[in-house]
């Protein structure tokens, strides 16, 4: 299989990276970043774009069986619109770019908890992220929407900022009554590869769902 992948260089990314990497049913990943992962495969081929909403001279790698979309923004790092741009404007026009190459392409895109397609809330992100699930549904049924919570480092011993450091402690406890809270990386990207290499009947997963996913497999 030949997938595509967004945001390698992020916490999630380089989980989903590392897992593709070693997949003995992944002949080749493609990367689209923003900047170099330095990461040299046999099966890996990367390339850098200044601009997500133009593939011109890429566009004959952009044919795959699955695209896997990790790329992000956090809220506060970026201008409304260019949250929007980033988290809107490039996940659609990849996915309507990548279908018109292969219409059987299932494309995985990581939204959030939050994500609001009704677009209410307080939460830019979860309005955004609602937004753009909501488009891209209209795509077609190889869409499929993952709305992860706190997403934990599969390692206890990484090290992140301070906010996620004291949001895994609060989360660990909550965890004690409920699925629903967080996530470990490895698990969430597992989920995803899987989908994007089989496809599922469930077109959007909650938390809960995907830390079940594997329990279909048992």
């Amino acid at each position: 299989m030949k997938i595509i992948l967004t945001g390698a260089t992020g916490f999630l990314g380089q989980e989903v990276l590392k897992q593709l990497l070693v997949d003995t049913q992944v002949s080749e990943v493609i990367l689209l970043v923003r900047k170099s992962t330095g990461i040299i495969n046999p099966k890996l081929q990367e390339f850098v774009l200044k601009d997500f909403l133009d593939y011109a001279e890429i566009a004959q790698h952009t044919k795959a069986d699955a695209c896997i979309w990790c790329l992000g923004v956090p809220q506060g790092a970026v201008t409304k619109e260019e949250y929007i741009k980033i988290t809107y404007e490039y996940a659609l026009y990849a996915a309507k770019t990548m279908l018109k190459l292969n219409p059987q392409l299932r494309f995985c895109f990581v939204s959030g908890a939050s994500a609001s397609q009704e677009e209410k809330g307080i939460s830019l992100q979860g309005r955004i992220k609602g937004r753009t699930e909501k488009a891209l549904a209209l795509l077609g049924s190889n869409i499929f929407l993952f709305r992860p919570a706190f997403i934990k480092p599969a390692d206890s011993k990484y090290k992140r900022p301070l906010i996620p450091t004291i949001a895994r402690y609060v989360t660990n406890i909550l965890d004690l009554f409920s699925d629903a809270f967080s996530i470990d990386v490895a698990t969430l990207a597992a989920c995803l590869i899987s989908v994007a290499k089989n496809g599922s009947d469930n077109k959007l997963m909650n938390n809960i769902a995907i830390r079940h996913y594997q329990d279909n497999f048992h």
